[in-house]
């Protein structure tokens, strides 16, 4: 039986990082660039005004100015400021030539033309040409996840394709006589399929495309036929049917599909039942049937995976530091190596851990608030110590 660390290490061992494409700005939320981004000219391309008010010269300010023309955002003043005078000015306005401060417009009193500087010791209020980024300076590095900052400071630097790691392709293949339709009422041993739902939404949340979902009967002759012409994809994920009873279809179906197992269960609580096997370049995992370790593996694992796929670069989910919360209840021991869903919130400028209260890895309900995990070995932990939890998206 491997460890989780094991695990995953043989998992990102063999993971390629994904080929890349160009695409528009809106499909490039969540996506890795693959190529810096570099500013195309100076920002601000211009001196410009950083308040409303006037442009003039400091020396002038202690006499009255006469106004002689206006500067607003994308029309300048196209003459020179001289002695006496100054330009009624915008933010984001080119500052005029023969102008070196901008005085603010609550700072002035004007009676027609004319105006008078009540306050001489204010800044300048002029962001200087280039003070924001150089052309040329990286604005966005290679290996950045773009969130929205980031696509804003692409379509400013007017990289408006960027090249970025196109989208994991994932499958998604849910076993049971048992399972129905989320709108359908189960009769007789009949139960929803809340996996399916499950998948759908971890996969999205990891920036991957899921491109198949197929429900199957405990059948492998049906399983084969029905997954004979898959669309492309690079991760194959088979709920349920990963154990060894008669009915568990898991194993010997990716082995019909021609993928070599690595590995078949880990030290692991709940998730023990886990399978991975490769096909070439391709991927895939039998993840136990139950919703809560369904969760957990997608956490420890496929999760990291598919960061892996995108990045190039892998490692197990950061470990970040907390404290239980009080009357917080822990799962009984266990020989295996736990890692217990969790409630995280900041109370007092901490994270307080509260362990939800499930009453197995099949109350898929129990993982209601759920947005962290909680290692937990053998030994229980002091209430009053710090703990470590891994948060997840």
């Amino acid at each position: 039986m491997i460890s989780v660390a094991d695990a995953l290490r043989e998992v990102l061992a063999r993971a390629p990082q994904l080929a890349a494409e160009r695409v528009t700005l809106a499909q490039a939320l969540g996506r890795t660039l693959r190529a810096d981004a570099r500013a195309d000219a100076d920002s601000p391309p211009f001196d410009a005004s950083a308040m409303d008010g006037y442009a003039a010269r400091r020396a002038d300010l202690a006499t009255p100015l006469r106004v002689i023309g206006e500067a607003q955002a994308g029309a300048a003043f196209a003459g020179t400021v001289g002695a006496g005078e100054c330009v009624r000015i915008f933010t984001g306005a080119s500052v005029p030539a023969g102008a070196d401060c901008v005085v603010k417009q609550e700072d002035v009193t004007r009676e027609g033309d004319t105006i008078r500087v009540a306050r001489r010791d204010e800044p300048n209020f002029i962001r200087r040409r280039g003070e924001n980024r150089r052309a040329g300076d990286i604005v966005v590095p290679s290996g950045t996840r773009l969130g929205p900052p980031e696509l804003a400071a692409l379509a400013a630097t007017g990289t408006a394709r960027p090249e970025v790691t196109r989208a994991p392709r994932g499958v998604h293949l849910v076993t049971g006589n048992e399972l129905v339709a989320p709108d359908r009422t189960p009769t007789g041993a009949q139960i929803r399929d809340s996996n399916s739902t499950l998948i759908a939404a971890l996969l999205a949340g990891r920036g991957a495309e899921l491109v198949a979902q197929i429900h199957l009967r405990d059948d492998l002759a049906a399983a084969r036929a029905a997954v004979a012409a898959l669309p492309a994809h690079d991760v194959l994920l088979i709920s349920g049917g990963a154990s060894v009873g008669d009915h568990d279809i898991a194993r010997p179906l990716l082995e019909a599909l021609g993928y070599t197992l690595h590995f078949q269960q880990v030290n692991l609580r709940p998730g023990k039942p886990l399978v991975f096997a490769s096909r070439g370049a391709q991927l895939a995992f039998a993840l136990p049937g139950n919703p809560v370790s369904h969760w957990v593996v997608f956490q420890l694992v496929v999760g990291p995976l598919l960061d892996h796929l995108q990045t190039g670069t892998g490692a197990a989910s950061a470990l970040l530091t907390g404290r239980l919360a009080p009357g917080a209840k822990l799962p009984p021991p266990d020989t295996r190596h736990t890692y217990w869903p969790c409630r995280a919130v900041i109370r007092n400028g901490a994270s307080e851990l509260t362990p939800l209260s499930l009453a197995s890895s099949g109350d898929g309900s129990g993982l209601v608030g759920a947005n962290a995990l909680l290692p937990l070995t053998a030994n229980s932990l002091d209430p009053a110590a710090p703990v470590g939890f891994i948060p997840c998206p």
